[in-house]
């Protein structure tokens, strides 16, 4: 699934010190993959987050790595680019920034033609990981899962919550034992700052639906993030994202 490596590539710039931009895609799961990828990282290398890693968010309802920013991603000296939820089959933007010495390391869950050759692809479709309803953000609880085995430490469950609201909202099939555990333990525990917040306002219409479940995050959180992503203004989005951190 080439979690090691794509460990090994974000610590290497890590440790070198290097800019890294984070696409954030057009969904509620790219918004919390994004999410949980930031909180993670700045609880291990908090002066690293705030001083070396930027984020940007598409102009519409788009996915992946754009072509058109690319000249901006060279220009402005970013050596790694992470692609949370998407960009398996931006096969040309890879071998463009390859080519620029820009490592791409993507975290995805999207079915593509093949696995980039210039890129480093986790993505639980182009492997034999045997648990295929991991959405965006259950991949990169697992990527951030790794990290901690490796350094050991335990702070990817802290943003369990994160995870189990972005499967919910892209509607991934529960039939799965990991998926559903990761979806009702992360209920469970619902620590994020927006999340609570959303369960607070609706706590009403949550309360009539049973309770914090599924049905009511589909119903009474998940869209108003959708909401938001997609016809809200860049100032919106990033009040919404940074609501999540």
């Amino acid at each position: 699934m080439n979690v090691k490596e794509g460990a090994k590539m974000l610590i290497k710039h890590i440790h070198e010190g290097d800019k890294v931009l984070i696409q954030i895609d057009s969904d509620a799961d790219g918004f919390t993959s994004s999410a949980l990828l930031l909180n993670y990282l700045n609880c291990l290398f908090p002066a690293f987050v705030k001083n070396n890693i930027s984020y940007r968010f598409h102009t519409g309802k788009q996915h992946g790595i754009p072509v058109e920013i690319i000249d901006d991603i060279i220009s402005k000296g970013y050596k790694l680019v992470i692609a949370p939820d998407a960009a398996s089959n931006d096969y040309e933007q890879h071998k463009i920034l390859k080519e620029n010495n820009v490592d791409v390391l993507i975290i995805d869950h999207h079915e593509a033609e093949k696995v980039s050759k210039d890129a480093c692809v986790i993505n639980n479709q182009l492997c034999d990981y045997p648990t295929k309803s991991l959405s965006g953000v259950g991949m990169v609880y697992k990527f951030c899962s790794y990290i901690d085995k490796i350094l050991d430490e335990n702070y990817a469950n802290l943003f369990i919550d994160l995870v189990s609201v972005g499967m919910l909202a892209d509607m991934m099939d529960l039939r799965d034992f990991e998926t559903r555990h990761l979806v009702v333990n992360g209920l469970k525990q619902i620590r994020n700052p927006y999340l609570k917040g959303m369960v607070s306002t609706n706590n009403y219409s949550i309360e009539k639906g049973g309770g914090l479940n599924p049905f009511t995050v589909a119903f009474y959180i998940a869209p108003y993030i959708n909401a938001v992503v997609r016809v809200g203004t860049q100032d919106e989005k990033l009040m919404l994202f940074e609501s999540m951190l």
